[in-house]
């Protein structure tokens, strides 16, 4: 008897401590939102500023519980307040980050569903055309994009009805912030992963970003081709020439997404023999550009382009025998001795000097060739060290590289069981 009468007590006071909390929480949601409704920018600025450090970890039951199951109220407070005002780019990332909390949170699909019935896709989406928005405003736009696709397939759909993914892919080619640019890559990568439907829309636009003039967007679309393309299947030769065009850039972290892309492209059998003849046809330049001597420290694009083909080509060469019996066969060793007679970019000589190291290694139709080219003294050096050759060349041994016209043949050996690239 004694044990229930204390139980009985303490039902009582546990339900009264909750009817205090939660008397608690609705005077406080009162008094919120009645400063909400009766402050300007700043005060409202403040408010969700606070409402943000607080919160941004919270579940939907847990905001619920701090808002007295009428968080709802404040999220319609903030979407309208955006509504009206985000066309003059004013205070636009705070709002959305708020409305971030409000739909990253776990068990809270009743705000994701009341944020969509009252257009808040559209709004967000027409934020990343806006003039007067900032690039930060533009990122927290994406990044509220992202959390509602990541929320299903279904919300992955009505963003890319509503033209999102062309929206996004307009605001990273416009955009020069590298923030923009990642956080759109990132969109557009959640719309593309279970979402099979749309796949190729967000494939289709990336490959239409590769041609851009915009060394960032250039190097987010190589990026995101490479973690998509596996989605698609095979790629097409246009893919590809877009791809190799990239290795003209002047800027290195263009030139590296192009080398990891291309690296990927290969292994598909259907385009394997274009990559390799591509990277080829780089490798020669016009005869006037090598024969000239340097008259400026500045590269020209096809010396750079030239350097990446002979570096990527080396990598390959490296990774697969096949690739390697495959670059010979289609005069890699022709180009890449003409290469070796570049004075004005020494770093193309270089790299051609390393990627013939390796085929020498590979093939002794290779060695012999060089032999001839070099004379069986030079090519010692080169065999102990490949890309200090460049320095030894005479202006007599120069001119006979660039002249040189020498095809390789292989002799056909047991490695026809190599139909497959080296894993």
């Amino acid at each position: 008897a004694v044990v229930s009468t204390q139980s009985g007590h303490y039902g009582r006071d546990t339900n009264y401590i909750l009817r205090m909390v939660r008397k608690t929480s609705t005077v406080a949601l009162q008094h919120l939102l009645q400063e909400w409704d009766q402050g300007k920018t700043r005060t409202r600025e403040k408010i969700l500023s606070n409402f943000i450090s607080r919160h941004q970890d919270d579940s939907g039951p847990g905001l619920e519980e701090e808002f007295a199951d009428a968080g709802s109220l404040f999220l319609t407070r903030i979407t309208t307040w955006l509504r009206l005002t985000y066309l003059l780019g004013q205070n636009i990332k705070i709002q959305l980050d708020a409305i971030k909390v409000f739909l990253s949170a776990s068990c809270g699909q009743r705000y994701l569903s009341e944020f969509l019935e009252v257009g808040g896709i559209l709004t967000v989406l027409e934020i990343l055309g806006l003039k007067t928005a900032r690039e930060e405003d533009k990122s927290a736009a994406m990044q509220l994009l992202e959390t509602i696709s990541n929320c299903g397939r279904k919300y992955k759909e009505v963003i890319c009805e509503s033209y999102g993914v062309r929206a996004a892919a307009e605001c990273m080619a416009r955009s020069y912030t590298a923030h923009t640019q990642e956080c759109g890559r990132s969109l557009l990568y959640s719309l593309a992963h279970g979402n099979p439907r749309y796949q190729k829309q967000v494939y289709q636009v990336l490959k239409d970003l590769l041609p851009s003039t915009n060394p960032g967007t250039q190097r987010v679309a190589a990026q995101g081709l490479r973690h998509i393309q596996k989605l698609i299947g095979s790629p097409t030769h246009a893919l590809v020439e877009n791809v190799l065009a990239l290795l003209r850039s002047l800027y290195s972290d263009v030139q590296y997404e192009a080398a990891e892309l291309l690296k990927e492209l290969v292994e598909y059998e259907e385009v394997r023999e274009v990559v390799v003849c591509g990277l080829i046809a780089l490798l020669t330049p016009v005869l006037d550009d090598v024969i000239r001597p340097p008259v400026s420290d500045t590269p020209l694009p096809q010396h750079l382009q030239q350097a990446a083909a002979a570096k990527v080509l080396g990598l390959l060469c490296e990774k697969s025998q096949k690739l390697a019996s495959l670059a010979v066969e289609n005069g890699a060793v022709q180009s890449l001795i003409v290469v070796l007679s570049n004075v004005r970019h020494p770093l193309s000589q270089r790299h051609a000097a390393r990627t013939l190291s390796y085929l020498v290694k590979q093939f002794t139709e290779v060695q012999g060739t060089l032999r001839e080219c070099l004379g069986p003294d030079l090519l010692e050096e080169f065999m102990s060290s490949p890309e200090d050759l460049h320095k030894k060349l005479t202006p007599a041994q120069l001119d006979k590289l660039i002249s040189n016209n020498t095809q390789v043949f292989l002799q056909n050996t047991s490695s026809e069981d190599e139909l497959l690239l080296d894993q």
